[in-house]
């Protein structure tokens, strides 16, 4: 009599797998829809908890909608980002930093990932419109107060006419000194997680800017690296010049350390090496003077000596532009020369957080001390075999609700059982998510 063979859980069913391809089409159509939604700013605008950060994240779930079933990514942290700081994102390869960072630039590679809950608060400065949704210029002013007139030019810079051949006056407008017309602004709050896509291209570039892990894929081969820094140009200001922007271009590269910008304003890519890449991705970056720039593993694909000058060059531009910073590492070395702020990321989770000195000093999370005992120091044997952490990191695919690293864990215990350990203040700025540290 034959048996019943027994399913492997580990294979989907077609019933499942049709299952599962109906449930995200039908979660992917609902974040989609959302996204083009024709919404005023009131929608999305928003205040800070506290008017010291740049940037707050709260309760972030950013998920993949796969065949297998719905990764979750990035499942709740909350973090913060002080204004004139740097805070570095640690933890291993696949733990959700990257996708935090493409959450927060709204770039997470859609329809199939979705931020599905959860707010990101961004401090920036926005038009002022007037009652037709239009901008209110800023006008150049005698010393009397009194307007001052100009005549009004055409596209070809010509001056334009009335009927009887005179000259039109307009008032002239106030200009940055980078040649950007300037109009009235304001200081405002937008939870990014609610704004539609084309409210997004008014700050992204503009006030949080991205430099991207490896230049050479994000570099386009075929234009000189100049005309892609002027792309950026005209995004901050479409009126410029094309002298105005080739100018911009050449300050932006000068600026970042690159020898002989007038020259390499005209080079391609793959005329330079991997460091003068990333400076010019650093270039791109700073063109619109942001207030937050997202540095994911700038230093990954570049030599010891290289690194080294890219991250003095990251913390030097942060300085001068009083800027705030989110460095995105696996390498504890660079967190300790660079960062304020240290956020401790494993499976999708914050398991740690604090001030340099705090996460360093005292570690106290299980994850956070294995990282850092894996790390070589001079004290370590030539013969000596480097520490690993045990096991692998779970799969985040119906991901459960417990502890995630209690299976790789060298100091469990029976507290360990049950939900997901809440956040334990330790001080005013460092916490801990385990379940050891409860009272």
């Amino acid at each position: 009599m034959k048996t019943k063979k027994e399913k492997n859980p580990n294979i989907l069913s077609l019933k499942e797998s049709r299952a599962i391809l109906r449930s995200n089409l039908a979660e992917m159509k609902k974040f989609e829809k959302a996204k083009r939604k024709k919404v005023t700013p009131d929608y999305f605008t928003t205040e800070l908890k506290d008017e010291n950060n740049v940037l707050e994240v709260e309760n972030l779930h950013t998920y993949f909608y796969t065949d297998s079933g719905v990764s979750k990514a990035v499942n709740g942290i909350n973090f913060s980002v002080p204004k004139d700081s740097i805070v570095g994102l640690v933890g291993e390869s696949g733990c959700g930093k990257s996708v935090t960072s493409l959450s927060i630039m709204q770039l997470v590679q859609a329809p199939q990932g979705q931020v599905t809950e959860g707010s990101i608060r961004f401090a920036t400065r926005d038009f002022v419109l007037d009652d037709k949704g239009k901008r209110i210029p800023i006008y150049v002013t005698d010393e009397d107060g009194n307007v001052v007139y100009t005549d009004k030019l055409n596209k070809k810079g010509e001056i334009v006419k009335d009927k009887n051949g005179n000259a039109i006056k307009v008032p002239l407008q106030a200009r940055s000194e980078d040649g950007i017309p300037l109009y009235e602004m304001k200081d405002v709050t937008y939870d990014i997680a609610k704004m539609p896509t084309d409210d997004m291209y008014r700050i992204r570039g503009k006030d949080i800017s991205m430099i991207f892990q490896e230049p050479m894929t994000s570099l386009n081969p075929v234009f000189t690296v100049g005309y892609q820094i002027e792309e950026a140009v005209y995004l901050i200001n479409p009126l410029a010049t094309k002298k105005e922007a080739h100018d911009k271009a050449v300050e932006m590269l000068s600026r970042v350390g690159i020898p002989m910008p007038e020259t390499i304003v005209n080079y391609y890519p793959h005329q330079l090496s991997g460091g003068m890449r990333q400076r010019v991705m650093i270039a791109i970056a700073l063109v619109g003077n942001p207030k937050l720039i997202i540095a994911d593993e700038p230093t990954t694909a570049l030599d010891v000596t290289i690194q080294s000058q890219i991250l003095h060059l990251i913390k030097e531009v942060q300085q001068q532009c009083h800027a705030s910073v989110m460095l995105i590492t696996h390498d504890l070395g660079v967190v300790a020369e660079t960062c304020d702020y240290v956020v401790v990321m494993y499976a999708g989770k914050i398991v740690e957080q604090g001030t340099v000195y705090e996460i360093f000093d005292n570690p106290l999370h299980p994850y956070t001390k294995g990282i850092q005992k894996a790390k070589p120091t001079f004290d370590t044997g030539m013969d000596a075999e480097l520490y690993s952490i045990p096991g692998v990191v779970p799969n985040p695919i119906n991901i459960p609700n417990e502890c995630l690293f209690k299976d790789r864990c060298g100091e469990r215990c029976s507290c360990c059982e049950g939900e997901y350990p809440q956040e334990i203040k330790v001080s005013a700025t460092h916490s801990v998510f385990c379940h050891k540290y409860k009272k």
